[in-house]
């Protein structure tokens, strides 16, 4: 009997001490709360206006289309003599200039023997050439924050040794601060590299003072 009142003494204990612990508030300390995490919003740049608009395009490929045709007429042109040589350059650099704007900073290269055939006549032919015109991108630089235009054309060099495969090349339009669009580089014309310039020119004055002496945007 006496073991019995002890058994269910110890039982009373036992279920005591379980409610205590079921009733005692669990605490947290000051602060510990557990916080909601925003996610970091990403500061948006905002969109960049294009500097050639519809019109600037369609001039661009009007002036591509000019420029290949002014090429065409010195087809079969002797290009064999210095003599030669510098006064096609200077004929066609009138020519050019007289049908297109060209930048400040440009000049027409001299014939370095890629366009003409073994006759040393220049292979100008409108056959050799192509312009991609749909394919016009503009394209901008940071460091210089200027934009130049980028038509593709290919040309198929002449002469034996020619693969006969189109070689790509890229007719650079830049739109000055007059709002003229003009060619700046490609082929026969040669003017600043602004991609390479842009890599270049990481220091902001620097970059400014290139803008300013390009006057283009």
């Amino acid at each position: 009997m006496k073991k019995l009142i002890l058994l269910a003494a110890s039982f009373m204990i036992v279920l005591s001490g379980c409610g205590k612990e079921e009733n005692t508030p669990s605490t947290v300390p000051l602060g510990a709360e557990k916080q909601v995490q925003e996610p970091a919003k990403q500061i948006e740049e905002p969109e960049r206006e294009a500097v050639f608009k519809n019109e600037d395009i369609d001039q661009a490929k009007k002036m591509a289309q000019q420029y290949v045709a002014v090429l065409t007429e010195f087809h079969g042109r002797k290009a064999h003599t210095t003599s030669d040589i510098e006064g096609l350059q200077r004929e066609m650099s009138e020519k050019i200039k007289s049908a297109i704007s060209i930048h400040k900073d440009s000049r027409i290269y001299q014939e370095s023997g890629t366009r003409r055939n073994e006759a040393n006549n220049l292979d100008l032919s409108a056959s050799r050439f192509e312009l991609f015109l749909e394919e016009a991108k503009e394209v901008y630089y940071p460091n210089l924050t200027v934009s130049e235009l980028i038509i593709p054309m290919t040309y198929i060099i002449p002469g034996k040794n020619s693969s006969g495969d189109p070689k790509t090349y890229k007719l650079h339009f830049v739109k000055n601060n007059n709002n003229q669009i003009q060619l700046i580089d490609g082929f026969f014309v040669g003017g600043p590299d602004l991609e390479k310039k842009d890599q270049e020119e990481v220091d902001p004055y620097n970059a400014e003072k290139l803008k300013n002496d390009l006057k283009i945007q």
